[in-house]
Order: C-alpha cells, then sequence, then structure tokens
C-alpha cells in the first residue's frame, strides 16, 4: 500500500461523493451508462471501505432508481428534495453548497454541472466540447444550457476530468484551463460481458430483433453528429455483390433533428437497400451479442470525446472503422481501419477493402482485442482514485 493511502487510513477514510442523477434516467445510454460503469468499478475498488467511501446522493424521489446496478459496498444518501425542485434551484443558482449538508469530503460530478461547495474538492467530468466545435450538431436547448454554464461549472473545478488526450487539449485550447488542472482517464470496457459471444447467442439475438443475415454494424442514436447519411450514401456505393452479402444495421434511435436521417433511411429502403433497423429498443444484455454478429463495426461521427461503440465491438474481437478526427484514432490506434467522415467515397471503399478480404478481416480482428484490452474500467477507477489521492496528500 502506498504512502499516500496509508495516510489517509490514518486520517479515516475520505468521503467520496458522487452526484448520481445521470443514474435517474428510464434508458442507460451515453453518460448515464459511463456514470454506471465508473460508480461499479469504484464500488469493487480495493481502497473502498479503507481509503475512501463511496457515497452516491441522489434525489429522494429517484433512489429506487439505482436498484437495478446492485452496488455492494456503496452507500447512498437521499437529497431531502424532489429532482425537479433540486434542478430548479441549482438552475437559478439558488442551491446552497451541498457539502453543508452532507460533509466536508471530494465530490465527484460526472456530467459537466456541478454544485456549489464550501470547503471540499470538486472533480468534475467535461466529456467533449462539441457544442463549441459544432454548434449546430447540438440541440438548441442543451447548446444554451452549456453556453451558459460550462465556464462557470470549470471555474469552480479543483480537477477537471475528460476521457482523451484529444478533448483534454481542447478544454486547455478553448475553455483556457491550466494544463495541469485537467486529468485525462480514459473510459474502459467491461470485459466480462463485452467479449466474442458464441454461434448460438448471436442467433437467438438476431431472432429476437428480426435481423437476417450478415451485416455492417453501426451503434449511435438518430442525430446530425453521428453522420449517418454520409454512412448510408457510403453502403450504397458499396459494389453490388458487397451489397448483396451484407445488410447495413442500425442500432439507436431517439436523437434529435433527424428528420432528414430517417427519410434517407426510408428511401434508400424504398429502394431496395437493406437497410436494417430493429423495431425494438436494444436491451443491453443483447448488444455484445449482436456486435459479435456483426462482420464490420463502422463509426462515422463528425465528433467525438470519446467513441464507446468502436471499443465495445473491438472488445468482442470485431474489426472497426473510424472517422479520423477527434478522439477516435486515439481510442482504436492501429487496429481501426480509419477514413475522411465528409467523403462517402472514402467510407465506401474501406469498408469494401474490409469486406472483400478476409484475411485483413481477420489480422484486424486480432489487434481489435488486444487494443482492447488497454481500456478497463478497472483501469480508470484506480487512476481516478490515484488522482484523489494525490489532489487531498498535496491540498489537504
Amino acid at each position: 500500500m502506498s504512502k499516500q493511502s496509508e495516510t489517509l487510513i490514518k486520517n479515516k477514510p475520505l468521503n467520496l461523493y458522487i452526484d448520481a442523477s445521470p443514474l435517474a434516467e428510464s434508458r442507460i445510454t451515453g453518460i448515464p451508462h459511463f456514470t454506471a460503469e465508473l460508480i461499479k468499478a469504484l464500488d469493487e475498488h480495493p481502497d473502498n471501505g479503507k481509503v475512501f467511501n463511496l457515497i452516491l446522493l441522489i434525489a429522494f424521489d429517484k433512489r429506487d432508481k439505482l436498484s437495478r446496478w446492485q452496488f455492494k459496498n456503496t452507500h447512498i444518501k437521499d437529497i431531502s428534495l424532489p429532482m425537479r425542485l433540486l434542478n430548479l434551484l441549482w438552475k437559478y443558482r439558488l442551491l446552497p453548497p451541498m457539502d453543508i449538508f452532507f460533509g466536508k469530503g471530494v465530490y465527484l460530478f460526472p456530467n459537466y454541472k456541478n454544485w456549489p461547495l464550501l470547503r471540499s474538492k470538486n472533480l468534475t467530468y467535461i466529456h467533449d466540447l462539441s457544442y463549441l466545435r459544432y454548434p449546430k450538431f447540438t440541440q438548441p436547448k442543451n447548446l444554451k444550457f452549456l453556453q451558459r454554464g460550462v465556464n462557470r461549472w470549470v471555474s469552480r473545478s479543483d480537477i477537471v476530468l475528460t476521457g482523451s488526450d484529444h478533448t483534454k487539449q481542447e478544454i486547455v485550447d478553448l475553455l483556457n484551463v491550466p494544463e495541469e488542472k485537467v486529468i485525462r482517464i480514459y473510459h474502459g470496457v467491461g470485459h466480462s460481458f463485452y467479449y466474442p459471444r458464441s454461434s448460438n447467442e448471436i442467433i437467438t439475438a438476431k431472432s429476437k430483433y428480426g435481423i437476417k443475415g450478415k451485416y455492417i454494424l453501426h451503434i449511435g442514436s438518430l442525430e446530425p453528429r453521428k453522420n449517418l447519411i454520409n454512412l448510408i450514401i457510403a453502403y450504397k456505393a458499396l459494389p453490388l455483390k458487397i451489397r448483396q452479402l451484407y445488410g447495413l444495421c442500425l442500432i439507436g434511435g431517439g436523437g434529435w433533428l433527424n428528420g432528414k436521417i430517417i427519410d434517407a433511411i426510408n428511401n434508400a429502403q424504398t429502394e431496395g437497400y437493406n437497410i436494417i433497423q430493429p423495431q425494438s429498443y436494444v436491451e443491453d444484455e443483447d448488444l455484445p451479442a449482436l456486435i459479435s454478429g456483426s462482420t464490420i463495426l463502422v463509426h462515422p461521427a463528425v465528433y467525438e470525446g470519446f467513441g464507446l461503440p468502436p471499443l465495445q465491438a473491438m472488445a468482442c474481437g470485431v474489426p472497426v472503422l473510424v472517422a479520423n478526427n477527434s478522439s477516435m484514432p486515439e481510442v482504436v490506434g492501429e487496429a481501426g481501419v480509419l477514413f475522411n467522415a465528409e467523403k462517402p467515397e472514402d467510407i465506401s471503399v474501406k469498408m469494401d477493402k474490409v469486406l472483400s478480404e478476409q484475411d485483413y478481416r481477420e489480422q484486424l480482428s486480432v489487434k481489435s482485442l488486444a487494443q482492447s484490452k488497454k481500456f478497463d474500467w478497472s483501469i480508470s477507477a484506480n487512476e481516478l482514485v490515484n488522482c484523489i489521492k494525490k489532489g487531498t496528500e498535496t491540498n489537504g
């Protein structure tokens, strides 16, 4: 055990409070998924209960939402306000320093916004700056929310956390945050959940969602930033013999400003192209099998703060093709095939090569599995704990 750990134990464990409000969402995607996985890893961390006590803070009327994860070594404390009132007080800057009520400690905020604190450490995750880079791809309500708030949230953070070196540099450059204040901690993937699944599991999952034959996979919401129209154009440009063998399967719904995307899907289907969309929401438990059943995963987003679907696919041994922008090359390393997201012809050529050459696919599959091992939520949690130890040791 390190001297830092021994010092903290002598002084009794510090309280690590986490704003658990992202876990109150009805569907766990994106940041809620990140929050859940990070908390799971902290829950299982060997220093939990020794160096720190893990405490989740949640509005009392949303407490029941946390039961789905069955955290074993985590305390839950109710905020004595309903979520709606809590958000209103926060919105109008009427929320008092929250550590007055819960005590001194380290407060971790996993979703951009944070609370005022009086005498505690503030760690806040900023996942990406797409709202600055591509404001047209951000929902107007969310754009206004971020434009008004991010600088304030960053200024009252002792440490700003983010998931990639690319985003770290953007936070430094675009928000004028001192580099030493920004810590990059890579996100992880649950290797006990995302791994190559058996043929039987794949067949069962495909049957459940009405997916037939071989397919190219995309996972992501229907929104402009995901660049699905260019993916559809690229798929339509594939040689006929390839399209006869492989459909294009799109998993993910919701999103916003998606009228043109839906039109592009419907038009392609009407023209006879094999665009597959599961008609029901794909449950998390079925995702690894559907990923494992795909031949390749293509992720043509215009911008990503990290890019989790390619990492999940690599953990399942699936070759990935990603846009050569933002953080995605950083995540896939030499295991991924890169393309220009703004050029559908480049996407199409790269897909054709991987789909046409089995040996090449097999090489990419081996590289994908190896690359994915570099990312694990236990590693993420350990780096976060070390960050907290260093901060408390240095600043008291």
